[in-house]
């Protein structure tokens, strides 16, 4: 597919997504409830990943290796379809439930934007090299937006738990675990100075810093005393 068609692609779905967004923010307005602010933001968020994928295909610069491999396709095609079909919840759906899972998909879209913006010119669909970011989100995991798309996806499935919803995270997360060791290989391939990233650096959940002994900076001070 070309450019131009994946553009004009990524602008369709960006118009239905801030259409949808801007009915919501009507609802939160006249509903005015914790519940439907969350839905709203979800959706603003969701149309603003959307457009700013738009225009990163816009003006992304060529790969470095276009990929040719079936699976690589197959992966991002079972992938998208495994979000197309997430149901809604229900309208009886526990409200704490159904908050918490739209909470969680809010905090994982804020982070899936910012990493999008830090990733920048380098975006793509496909395991496709562009360029190494280290910097922003990619100074703590290897895969920021991975991290976000998973994370918004699993706070999707915890608000309507269906058997439907199960499957469809089930298979969107076998599938991002793929694409995302397709792409550490054509990273690898590219980059020399990828594996010493790597090895520094987790592939999706950042280190949280534990010290269980006394700061060393600490104890050289009170020493010196």
């Amino acid at each position: 597919m070309s450019r131009a068609a994946v553009t004009l692609l990524f602008a369709a779905l960006a118009s239905a997504a801030w259409w949808k967004a801007f009915g919501n923010a009507a609802k939160a307005v006249d509903e005015a409830t914790l519940a439907a602010w969350t839905s709203a933001l979800y959706a603003v968020l969701r149309a603003a990943i959307v457009a700013a994928f738009t225009v990163l295909v816009a003006v992304r610069p060529p790969s470095r290796r276009r990929s040719r491999d079936p699976l690589a396709f197959a992966i991002c095609a079972a992938a998208i379809l495994a979000v197309v079909t997430l149901e809604a919840p229900a309208p009886g759906a526990a409200p704490a439930r159904v908050l918490l899972g739209e909470a969680l998909a809010v905090c994982a879209c804020g982070w899936l934007l910012a990493s999008t913006v830090a990733l920048g010119r380098c975006f793509g669909v496909l395991p496709e090299v562009r360029g190494l970011i280290v910097s922003g989100p990619y100074r703590l995991v290897r895969h920021p937006v991975y991290l976000g798309e998973l994370g918004a996806c699993a706070g999707l499935v915890l608000a309507s738990p269906t058997p439907r919803n199960l499957a469809a995270g089930a298979v969107f997360g076998v599938a991002q675990g793929i694409r995302i060791r397709l792409e550490e290989r054509a990273l690898g391939h590219e980059f020399a100075e990828y594996l010493a990233y790597a090895a520094r650096t987790p592939m999706l959940l950042p280190r949280m810093p534990v010290s269980f002994g006394p700061d060393p900076v600490s104890s050289a001070r009170r020493e010196r005393r």
